[in-house]
C-alpha cells in the first residue's frame, strides 16, 4: 500500500512538472489567437477602471456574452505589472508574437498558465494518470496557455467535483459544510463561462439529490448557493440579475444560431471530429508534444468508462454530460473540449485496469502440476 502510494505520488509530481513545461513553451511560443485579441483589449479597459473607478465594472458592456470574472483577472495581472499596450490592429492572429506585445499578452497568459497546471494538480487528486495524460493532450494545454476563459472557471470546476465527491464519502456536518462549498465553487466556474455552470449543475446536483434524500431544503440550498455565488462573482448581475440572465440567454441562443456559428459549417459531431484531428499539432507546429493522447483519448475513456462508473462515478457522468452538451450545443469551438477533457481523462486512466480484468477472464488458468 505504502509503495503504491508513493507511486501516485511520482507520478503526479511528474504529469504537475510536465504540464507546466509544456504549457510555458506554449506560453512563449504560441501566436496570437482570435479570442485573446477580443479579451486582452477588454482587460486593459478593466485596467483603467481598477480600482479608483470600479463601480463602473458591473455597467462594462464590452463583450457581455461571456462573464467578467476571468477578463477582470487580466485587467488586474495589467494594473499590476503594466506593460505597454499593443496596438491591436498590428497583430494578426496565427502570426509570430512581437517582442513588444509579449508583456500584454503574458497578463493573460500567466494566469491561465498558473490555472491550468492547478487543474491537472486537482485532477491528479482523483486519478495521477489522468493528470499525466492531460499534461500532454494539445487542446488543454493550449487553451489553458492563452489568454483564453477556459482555464480559471475549470479550477472551480474541478474544486466542486472533488468536494460532491470528498462530501459523499464523509457525514454529519462535515458533509453537508462540503456540500455547500461545492455549491459555491460551481457558482464561481460558471461566473468564469457561463457553459460550465450549465454541464457541472446537470453533472452534479443528481449527486446531491441521492446524497441527502428526502431533504428538499439542501437540494434547494445547494442551487441557491451556487446562483448567488454566481451573481457575486459576476458584476454584471448586479444591477438587475433577471434581466442579465435573461439578456445572457438571448444572446447566447442567437449566436449559436447566427451566421457565425452556421456559416462554418461543423457538423453535429464536430467536437468527436476536434478529438481524433489533434488539430493544435497541425496549427502550431514544434509546440506540442504528441497528439496521440487525444486520439487516443475517446477510445480509451469508452473502455475505462465501466470500472470509473464503479469506482469515479461523478467523473462518468460528467464525461456523459459533457459529451452530450458538446453535441446538442450549435456552438462546436475547440476550446469547447475543456469542460469535458478532464473527465474524458479520468475514464481513460481505468483503461489499463479494464483491459487488466478482461485479459484475466479470458486468459486460460495454468492447471497445477499435482
Amino acid at each position: 500500500m505504502r509503495t503504491a502510494r508513493a507511486a501516485a505520488v511520482a507520478v503526479a509530481v511528474v504529469a504537475v512538472a510536465a504540464g507546466a513545461a509544456q504549457r510555458i513553451h506554449a506560453v512563449d511560443e504560441l501566436p496570437p489567437d482570435f479570442d485573446e485579441l477580443v479579451y486582452l483589449p477588454i482587460a486593459y479597459e478593466y485596467a483603467r477602471l481598477l480600482p479608483e473607478h470600479a463601480d463602473a465594472i458591473p455597467g462594462f458592456d464590452e463583450n457581455r456574452e461571456h462573464p467578467p470574472m476571468v477578463k477582470l483577472a487580466f485587467g488586474a495581472a495589467v494594473d499590476v505589472v503594466e506593460p505597454p499596450e499593443p496596438k491591436w490592429d498590428e497583430l494578426k492572429v496565427g502570426k509570430p508574437l512581437p517582442a513588444s506585445a509579449k508583456g500584454a499578452f503574458g497578463c493573460g497568459r500567466w494566469p491561465n498558465m498558473i490555472a491550468g497546471t492547478a487543474q491537472l494538480a486537482l485532477v491528479s487528486i482523483a486519478s495521477p494518470l489522468a493528470a499525466l495524460l492531460l499534461a500532454v493532450e494539445p487542446y488543454h494545454a493550449k487553451y489553458t496557455s492563452q489568454a483564453m476563459l477556459e482555464a480559471i472557471p475549470g479550477v472551480f470546476a474541478l474544486l466542486a467535483v472533488l468536494l460532491v465527491e470528498r462530501a459523499l464519502r464523509s457525514a454529519g456536518r462535515r458533509r453537508l459544510v462540503l456540500i455547500l462549498l461545492a455549491a459555491v465553487a460551481l457558482g464561481a466556474s460558471a461566473a468564469g463561462k457561463y457553459p460550465y455552470g450549465i454541464v457541472l449543475g446537470l453533472t452534479l446536483l443528481p449527486f446531491v439529490i441521492g446524497g441527502f434524500p428526502r431533504r428538499p431544503l439542501v437540494w434547494a440550498g445547494f442551487v441557491a448557493l451556487s446562483l448567488l455565488a454566481l451573481i457575486a462573482f459576476d458584476p454584471t448581475f448586479w444591477t438587475g440579475p433577471v434581466a442579465r440572465a435573461e439578456e445572457a440567454i438571448a444572446y447566447h441562443w442567437a449566436y449559436s444560431h447566427g451566421e457565425h456559428v452556421t456559416e462554418t459549417g461543423l457538423p453535429w459531431y464536430a467536437q468527436v471530429e476536434w478529438l481524433f484531428k489533434a488539430a493544435p499539432l497541425d496549427w502550431h507546429r514544434g509546440v506540442f508534444l504528441t497528439g496521440l493522447v487525444t486520439q487516443a483519448l475517446l477510445p480509451l475513456a469508452a473502455v475505462g468508462f465501466p470500472l470509473a462508473w464503479r469506482a469515479r462515478r461523478i467523473w462518468a457522468v460528467w464525461a456523459l454530460v459533457g459529451m452530450a452538451f458538446l453535441l446538442v450545443w450549435p456552438t462546436k469551438w475547440p476550446q469547447y473540449l475543456l469542460m469535458v477533457l478532464p473527465a474524458l481523462a479520468v475514464c481513460a486512466a481505468y483503461a489499463p485496469l479494464a483491459v487488466a480484468a478482461v485479459a484475466r477472464r479470458l486468459l486460460p488458468r495454468e492447471k497445477p502440476l499435482l
